[in-house]
């Protein structure tokens, strides 16, 4: 009876983890098409929308980079993961950016950028594809590449480069991938600021200005620019240290702190999905998770400046619930994750037993850490 009727086949399937699905594509040519349909791709997004772990980019002497997969279920391995090896790339594989589910990776060498590929990969489904390059981008400089994927509007994707302009170099123009027409697009000149780092959310890909009150936001179906107001601050703040910037199931997340004060307490930042406003989401308080780990104290600094307390925010996660909804943090050696209803906090994983320099042990920065969310979607 259930394997006859698809709707109550769908609902059961998806209750299942990604992993399993795959396999389960080969019992029978109705559970591939179920599985494999765009349709079922969306509706497992919906239910598979949290972060199930993180990919950590481990900075080491190695040519290639190394990374850890830290569980957020607290189920770790033993060793990282060295590096990916979903396609035999000479330079080695680095992670670019991670987008509901699918990473933007690119070849990890150093020696131009005529010598690079750039991949979007599925760990989910370990599938790949290489992006084709436009005719024009070798002689030019990337200032930055960017992933906007949405499965609950499309199961296509674009692609955003950020490169200097065929007139000058100390002008950018926009290059734009689209994996439903397989072609490229070129924008006129654009704002000059530094593209490096940029969140994906609600459609459009969100930026800092170094000494501005205004982020940049881009749209990336209308193609246009906008700016969006940051936070007010207190009036006896000096300059905004930015702790966190990105981005969770479709929420704009941002954490600032007092550059000259010390962070033991803080805010995380929503924008309202209709940018009217940000608001205080979650107001923290680490002075327990301080007094647990006393090496967090930078012993050389004053207990007044901001990072005095070292420690980095690596990834914020809601859950349908307010109970779910929690940080990741890394302290000296360790990952923690720090729940925002109540305040506790438990370790997730120790990179360094026994570790009590500070320096030697804080190896991992917010850019570094890339979301884990399983999806089925076809690159």
């Amino acid at each position: 009876m259930v394997g006859n009727n698809n709707d109550i086949l769908i609902n059961i399937l998806l209750h299942l983890p990604g992993k399993s699905l795959l396999r389960f594509r080969n019992v029978s040519k109705q559970w591939l098409s179920l599985i494999s349909s765009p349709y079922f791709s969306s509706r497992f997004h919906k239910t598979s929308m949290f972060p199930s772990g993180l990919f950590l980019r481990k900075h080491a002497s190695s040519s290639k980079p190394i990374y850890h997969f830290i569980s957020l279920d607290g189920k770790q391995d033993d060793e990282p993961l060295r590096s990916f090896t979903f396609v035999d790339d000479p330079a080695g594989v680095k992670i670019l950016q991670s987008c509901n589910g699918l990473l933007l990776c690119c070849s990890n060498t150093l020696i131009g950028e005529q010598n690079r590929n750039y991949y979007i990969y599925n760990p989910t489904t370990d599938q790949y594809t290489t992006l084709p390059m436009p005719g024009y981008r070798i002689p030019n400089t990337i200032f930055g590449v960017f992933l906007a994927f949405d499965p609950s509007k499309s199961p296509h994707y674009k692609v955003v480069f950020v490169r200097s302009s065929n007139t000058s170099i100390y002008h950018y123009q926009l290059d734009i991938y689209s994996s439903e027409t397989h072609f490229w697009s070129f924008s006129s000149e654009i704002p000059n600021i530094n593209y490096s780092q940029g969140v994906y959310c609600c459609g459009s890909i969100h930026w800092m200005i170094q000494n501005s009150r205004d982020l940049l936001c881009f749209d990336v179906d209308e193609e246009r620019f906008r700016r969006i107001p940051m936070p007010e601050i207190p009036d006896d703040w000096d300059q905004p240290k930015c702790r966190y910037f990105g981005e969770c199931q479709g929420r704009l997340l941002l954490v600032l702190t007092n550059d000259k004060h010390s962070t033991r307490l803080f805010d995380v930042y929503e924008m309202e999905r209709d940018y009217s406003r940000w608001f205080v989401k979650h107001q923290v308080d680490l002075n327990e998770l301080i007094s647990a780990y006393p090496d967090m104290r930078d012993s050389y600094s004053d207990p007044s400046d901001w990072d005095h307390h070292a420690f980095r925010i690596l990834a914020i996660g809601y859950k349908e619930s307010e109970e779910g909804s929690f940080m990741v943090l890394h302290i000296p050696g360790k990952a923690i994750t720090y729940s925002f209803k109540d305040r506790t906090f438990r370790l997730l994983y120790d990179f360094a037993p026994g570790c009590t320099d500070i320096e030697g042990c804080i190896t991992f920065k917010p850019e570094d850490a890339y979301p884990y969310i399983a999806t089925l979607a076809v690159v």
